[in-house]
C-alpha cells in the first residue's frame, strides 16, 4: 500500500501479497509443493542444500509476512517475504544476512510495483546441460576422528566434558532436562549426550556449542559425524521474538532450536542409525514383530529406546528422499518391509508424515501411520513419542 508522499506500508503490502504474486513481481515462476498454511519451494539463496531432496524452504503462507526457513543445514536462512523476494531477485542472501539500505529499498519498490521489473528467470534449479550429470553425487559426512584438521578431530570425544546430573547444570539446562523425563543420567550417558557448560568445560573444544544440550549423530559404524546443539533457552527466546512488533522483527532472524554444524548434511543421516543397536536385547525380535519405527527428534528416539523400542529419527519433521531410501534399505536388510511412522501428533508432524507415507507407499512398502491428531478420538493429539509408556507404544502398534 503506497500513501501520498511516497510512503510505502511494507507490512500491509506483505499481508496483501501472496507468495505467487511476489514471485511474479520478481519475474520468476515458482514450483510450489503442497498447499494450505505451509508450502515448500526451492531455496533461492544459492545454498548447497542437502543434495538429497528439493524444496528446502518452508513458507508459512497464512502468516501476514510469509515467514520462511530453509531446512538445508548448510543454509538455515530465515526471514519474511521481503527477504525471500531479495533471493528471487538476486539469487543470494542479503549482505550481512539482513535486508537493509539499498537492498531493502529495491525490494520494497518491487513489492509496491514501483521498482524496475526483474528479468524473468526460473526459481527452481536448472536442468543439467547436455553431457552433464543430472543428479549430483550424494554428499558424505566424514567422521570427526578422520578429519584432516586436528581441531576437528579433537571433537570426536567432546562428550567427556558433558554434564548429565541436573543438580550440577545451570537452571535453564536443568529445567529443560526435567521437562523431558526421558533424559535420565543413564540415558544421556548411553547416548553420549549431555549439557555442555557455559565455561566450555575447561577447554575450548566445542566452544560455540556451550550452553546447549548436545546430541551426537553417529555413522552406521558408530563413529561421531557431528554434534548437534539444542538451545535450552529456545522457548524463552522464541517468546521474546514473537512479542516484538513486525517492524522490530524485520531483518532479525528468529531463534533456532537446534544448531547443526556448518557443512554437515543432515539429510543423508538418521539419528540412531548405528548398527550396534541391533545387539540390544530383544531389538531384532521387536523389529521382526512390528517393523521399523520412524520418529522426528532426538528425544523421541532416546525416549523410545528407554522403553526397549528401537526407533530412527529424521532430525526434522520432513524426511528427505535419501533418508527414506536408507530406511528402506535397513528394512530390507532386516527382512521386514514394514515402516511405522510416528511423527509428532500435531500439525507439523502430520504434514511430514503425509510426505513420508507417500514415499514408502510408492515403493510398495507396508507403511503404517501409528497415530494422528484425529485417530482414536483425538486421544493422542499434541503428544510426542518421547512422552509415551511402553504399553502405549506396543498398544498403538497392535491397533494398527
Amino acid at each position: 500500500m503506497q500513501k501520498p508522499g511516497g510512503y510505502i506500508d511494507v507490512d500491509a503490502l506483505q499481508a496483501q501479497t501472496s507468495l505467487e504474486q511476489a514471485a511474479v513481481k520478481c519475474g520468476i515462476a515458482l514450483d510450489v509443493k503442497g498447499s494450505g498454511p505451509e508450502v515448500r519451494i526451492d531455496c533461492p539463496f544459492g545454498c548447497a542444500g542437502d543434495h538429497c531432496g528439493r524444496k528446502e524452504i518452508a513458507v508459512k503462507t497464512d502468516n501476514p509476512q510469509k515467514v520462511f526457513q530453509c531446512h538445508a543445514y548448510e543454509c538455515q536462512f530465515r526471514g519474511n517475504l521481503l527477504a525471500l523476494m531479495h533471493g528471487f531477485l538476486t539469487g543470494s542472501k542479503p549482505t550481512g544476512g539482513k535486508l537493509k539500505g539499498d537492498e531493502f529499498q529495491r525490494v520494497k519498490k518491487v513489492l509496491a510495483g514501483t521498482g524496475e521489473p526483474a528479468a524473468s528467470r526460473p526459481a527452481s534449479r536448472q536442468p543439467a546441460a547436455a553431457g552433464e550429470t543430472a543428479t549430483p553425487p550424494l554428499p558424505v559426512n566424514k567422521p570427526l576422528i578422520d578429519a584432516t584438521k586436528e581441531r576437528v578431530r579433537e571433537l570426536h570425544n567432546i562428550d567427556e566434558k558433558l554434564i548429565r546430573d541436573v543438580a550440577t547444570m545451570n537452571p535453564a539446562a536443568a529445567a529443560y532436562v526435567r521437562r523431558h523425563p526421558c533424559l535420565t543420567s543413564e540415558s544421556l550417558l548411553k547416548w553420549r549426550s549431555g549439557y555442555l557448560p557455559n565455561d566450555g568445560g575447561g577447554d575450548k573444544r566445542g566452544w560455540s556449542l556451550r550452553g546447549n544440550i548436545l546430541y551426537p549423530v553417529l555413522s552406521e559404524h558408530g563413529k561421531v559425524l557431528a554434534w548437534v546443539g539444542r538451545d535450552v533457552q529456545f522457548e524463552q527466546r522464541e517468546r521474546e521474538f514473537q512479542q516484538l512488533s513486525p517492524v522490530e522483527r524485520s531483518g532479525k532472524e528468529p531463534p533456532a532450536k537446534h544448531r547443526f554444524p556448518k557443512g554437515f548434511h543432515r539429510g543423508v543421516e538418521l539419528f540412531g542409525q548405528q548398527a550396534s543397536r541391533l545387539k540390544e536385547p530383544g531389538y531384532r525380535d521387536f523389529i521382526a514383530d512390528h517393523g521399523l519405527i520412524v520418529a522426528e527428534g532426538f528425544n523421541d528416539v532416546i525416549g523410545l529406546d528407554n522403553l526397549g523400542v528401537p526407533a530412527l529419527g529424521i532430525m526434522s519433521n520432513r524426511m528427505t528422499d535419501t533418508q527414506g531410501e536408507k530406511i528402506a534399505r535397513f528394512a530390507k536388510q532386516l527382512g521386514v518391509e514394514r515402516v511405522n511412522l510416528m511423527f509428532d501428533c500435531e500439525a507439523t508432524g502430520v504434514e511430514g508424515a503425509k510426505e513420508a507415507l507417500w514415499f514408502f507407499a510408492e515403493r510398495k512398502f507396508d507403511v503404517r501411520l501409528v497415530w494422528s491428531p484425529a485417530m482414536y478420538n483425538g486421544e493422542y493429539q499434541g503428544k510426542q513419542p518421547e512422552s509415551l509408556t511402553q504399553e502405549e507404544v506396543v498398544g498403538l502398534l497392535r491397533r494398527r
